[in-house]
């Protein structure tokens, strides 16, 4: 009889492992635990193994775990004992973990897939069976990169956004076609895996520790952007989540106060509000300034990893003309380069 491949499953909370209670809020619980017994099915597919990195609720997701995780999923590829690795993760800061991992561990040797759910795996009509199931397949059979794996998709990781609350297909990846479809057979997109072998020449070590997050602020008609010189003090880096291709207006007093930002080694990145598209900041006079000024266009970057992306290159020590540089280029399938 032929030996099973292993799949490590790294669990760190969210809804999937929460029991709920009459009338009470849903809370990490100890669900996960019986994930062999919810789902006896997985035996069929893999011998797994569960270790827990953390159970808490995904809003409360930090850059530390992000590097434990990394670190985890580092340590497995040189084991070499795991077909891939399953992440079980919560919903609302999902796809920011996703982004972070593919920025922290580039030219993977095996697929690394995050999932959860809207609902608890202890629940009837709950959508954590499948998700798990369809988690395990991705990671058994997809390419060697950071996958989503939700509701009948794999996406590529560093391209998804949460897009709905109370709807099962909880994600998008708006300017990205899907991985595979999990239908009565699987369909893979192979022309659309990114190489394992592609690792950025620059890129070092996984970090000790990631930079405090970058202020990000969605632009709105009216705003005083004088306001908030005194946290802009504070900052390191400034992504203005733009108008349309990347526009905002610019009066004199915004002009100076950016300027004086970026003078004093701060970074200012644009996106825009609108989640599918590409910034163009040379389509329209308003973005074409801000060009002028030294802001740099996120292009069709998610939030989720404009953010990360950020982050990790300020942690590995990148100075600010090769982050400014590498902010525009695809280090992992992260944007689209016409």
């Amino acid at each position: 009889m032929p030996t099973q491949p292993h799949v490590l499953f790294l669990y760190t909370g969210g809804t999937l492992g929460m029991q709920p209670k009459d009338n009470q809020p849903l809370e990490p619980a100890a669900a996960h635990r019986d994930l062999l017994t919810w789902v006896p099915e997985l035996r069929e597919y893999a011998s797994i193994d569960i270790e827990i990195l953390s159970n808490i609720d995904s809003s409360l997701m930090t850059p530390e775990i992000w590097i434990s995780l990394a670190s985890r999923i580092e340590r497995a590829q040189e084991e070499k004992t795991h077909a891939g690795v399953v992440v079980i993760h919560g919903t609302d800061t999902l796809a920011f973990t996703s982004s972070a991992l593919s920025f922290l561990l580039p030219g993977l040797s095996m697929p690394v897939v995050l999932t959860g759910s809207q609902r608890p795996l202890a629940v009837t009509r709950t959508d954590a069976r499948n998700n798990v199931l369809g988690a395990v397949e991705t990671a058994l059979e997809g390419p060697h990169e950071v996958l989503v794996f939700f509701r009948e998709r794999a996406y590529r990781g560093n391209r998804v956004t949460k897009m709905a609350i109370s709807d099962f297909r909880a994600f998008t990846s708006p300017n990205f076609p899907a991985l595979g479809n999990a239908g009565i057979a699987w369909e893979w997109n192979e022309e659309l895996f990114w190489p394992s072998t592609c690792r950025p020449t620059m890129w070092g070590e996984i970090p000790d520790k990631l930079p405090k997050a970058p202020l990000v602020l969605p632009w709105l008609p009216g705003l005083d952007f004088s306001d908030l010189q005194p946290t802009l003090d504070l900052q390191w880096a400034l992504i203005i989540e733009a108008f349309g291709s990347g526009n905002i207006p610019l009066p004199d007093n915004t002009r100076e106060i950016l300027s004086g930002f970026m003078e004093r080694g701060g970074h200012v990145f644009i996106r825009s509000q609108v989640a599918k598209g590409q910034v163009a900041l040379d389509m329209y006079a308003p973005g074409k300034e801000l060009m002028q000024l030294g802001a740099v266009g996120a292009l069709d970057m998610t939030r989720e990893a404009t953010v990360t992306k950020l982050m990790v290159m300020q942690g590995m020590g990148l100075d600010g003309d090769r982050v400014r540089y590498h902010m525009t280029q695809s280090l992992c399938g992260e944007l689209t380069i016409n």
